[in-house]
């Protein structure tokens, strides 16, 4: 299989790496910055194409969209007119223009396409969910999750200011960035009938959009959900907690290279303990590995994309919706996409 991977900042690298190592066929670079493109190149003894015709003309089987959000949708679109299968990375796009048309190409031409959703190959995601569909708990009533990462942090050896994670207008703000906790509290919880949001800009940050948001959520089943997000911590905090009728999940993950990962529910009248998951150096690589085995799966029919097109729609109107009612002066907020009501991915 040939692979093109679009885009050669810090996820394309890391995309580049994991495709080489899992031995899938020929693998080439598309990247407008010379030296980047250089760079890569060399170091992975790859062929590197600074226009994107060029790259897709090759005839890659598919091609991994790796460029700043607001480029998202014209590569992909570009991708699937040359006959490829295709990988977007998160979010989906800036705004919904252009997603239903994007869809109906893919359909047109039978082309499998994948979103990324990291963090449903995390073991604590991933663990939460085993123990919902095992009732280990039952009857969630509210979920709580949380993302905090101090944005100069994020890409070692880059200004943050210059990249998109800093730009509203390119796909950046924290609400977009942290688009994974929407997605995978409505993976947890099903599908969201009403969001409401609260952003702010707190630190001295030199970015344009938010650096913290609340989100809140209202699932069809009843329960709520709550979300907080920021740029602002200088460890980097990710986690999810689960309170149900008859106990409670919990999820914790600190640092970064090593992560340390904990998961363990609270039953009983006196909530006794007990761990379901511990790593004390967890490689965050291991769930990227995953997502490209998955995606691999897809194309050959064996499993359905864990987030295709249409539910990464949804998801992204959701995180646009909350940063809407924040903009608004807050307030609880329907979510209709296209009237259509979208089923959650499994």
């Amino acid at each position: 299989m040939k692979c093109l991977v679009v885009g050669a900042g810090s996820i394309g690298r890391r995309h580049v790496r994991n495709l080489q190592a899992l031995d899938l066929g020929p693998l080439s670079v598309c990247e407008t910055d010379v030296m980047a493109r250089e760079s890569v190149s060399r170091e992975f003894g790859i062929k590197g194409y600074g226009r994107l015709a060029d790259a897709l003309a090759a005839g890659p089987d598919a091609v991994f969209v790796c460029t700043p959000t607001h480029e998202h949708l014209p590569v992909a679109g570009a991708a699937l007119g040359a006959g490829a299968h295709v990988f977007i990375e998160k979010p989906l796009a800036a705004s919904l223009a252009g997603i239903a048309e994007l869809i109906a190409e893919a359909r047109a031409r039978c082309r499998t396409v994948l979103v990324g959703c990291n963090m449903r190959f995390h073991p604590g995601v991933a663990m939460l969910k085993a123990a919902l569909d095992q009732h280990v708990v039952r009857r969630p009533l509210y979920f709580r999750a949380r993302f905090s990462h101090y944005l100069p942090n994020w890409r070692p050896g880059s200004d943050y200011r210059l990249c998109y994670s800093a730009r509203r207008d390119q796909g950046g703000g924290i609400m977009l960035e942290g688009v994974h906790e929407v997605d995978y509290l409505r993976w947890l919880g099903g599908e969201v009938e009403r969001v409401a949001g609260s952003v702010a800009h707190l630190s001295d940050l030199d970015i344009d959009g938010e650096d913290y948001a609340l989100v809140m959520l209202q699932f069809e089943s009843g329960a709520v959900g709550q979300i907080h997000l920021d740029y602002l911590s200088p460890v980097k905090l990710r986690g999810c907690e689960i309170v149900g009728e008859d106990g409670r999940l919990c999820w914790t993950s600190e640092g970064k290279n090593p992560e340390v990962v904990r998961v363990h529910r609270n039953t009983g009248p006196g909530g006794s303990q007990e761990d379901l998951y511990r790593c004390d150096a967890y490689d965050s690589n291991l769930m990227y590995v995953e997502e490209m085995k998955h995606f691999v799966a897809c194309l050959s029919g064996s499993v359905k994309p864990a987030l295709d097109l249409m539910g990464a729609e949804r998801v992204l109107a959701l995180a646009l919706e909350a940063r809407a009612a924040a903009d608004a002066g807050g307030g609880w907020r329907n979510l209709v996409v296209r009237t259509v009501k979208q089923k959650v991915s499994t």
